[in-house]
């Protein structure tokens, strides 16, 4: 039977895997088909739609393997306590946490922290109700089309793509470390 602490290692660096397949498919594939699309507001709903969900999945991923590293670090003995679960730790967090704020510093970071929070679906810590009902969620706010500018809606998916390219770097350094040391604790 598998030990319990290489299982959570491994969990952990299963979902590195996903966070970096995710910000690697958003940065080469959904970012660039949105381009496609013919008007600028649709490009900006559909760009602030990719935006929030890649993020909300981004930061659930890097925590679920924030967490499983850091008890697995914890319950280790003292000699298999091994410095890259710290180091996939830290670069993981700084891919998703660190990286959304770099991006996203123009909005402060009590700004940035409101808009983590309604991301990952926790309304009442953003000091908002939660909807009633399913209607009310399912409500699109349309803006008019000439309020939004094709060339400020171009900038906003290069920053976005700029930020998961980075992200995907970022856990897929730590992606790897966690390889080579799951290689190194069986050998």
């Amino acid at each position: 039977m598998a030990c319990p602490i290489t299982v959570t290692k491994f969990v952990g660096t299963v979902s590195l895997g996903l966070l970096t397949g995710l910000s690697y498919s958003t940065a080469s594939i959904t970012i660039p088909s949105l381009r496609l699309l013919p008007t600028a507001p649709d490009a900006t709903r559909a760009l602030r739609e990719v935006k929030r969900r890649t993020r909300k999945h981004a930061l659930q991923l890097s925590n679920l393997t924030n967490g499983c590293i850091l008890f697995a670090y914890c319950l280790s003995s003292k000699r298999r306590k091994h410095p890259y679960l710290i180091w996939m730790v830290l670069t993981s967090s700084i891919g998703s946490f660190g990286m959304d704020f770099l991006f996203n510093r123009s909005k402060g970071f009590v700004g940035w922290a409101q808009m983590v929070v309604e991301d990952l679906g926790v309304p009442a810590l953003a000091g908002k109700k939660k909807a009633t009902t399913k209607k009310e969620d399912d409500l699109v706010v349309v803006e008019p089309a000439s309020e939004v500018n094709g060339e400020t809606v171009e900038q906003e998916m290069e920053q976005e793509r700029k930020l998961q390219r980075a992200r995907a770097w970022l856990s897929g350094l730590a992606l790897a470390m966690g390889i080579v040391g799951l290689w190194g604790d069986g050998a």
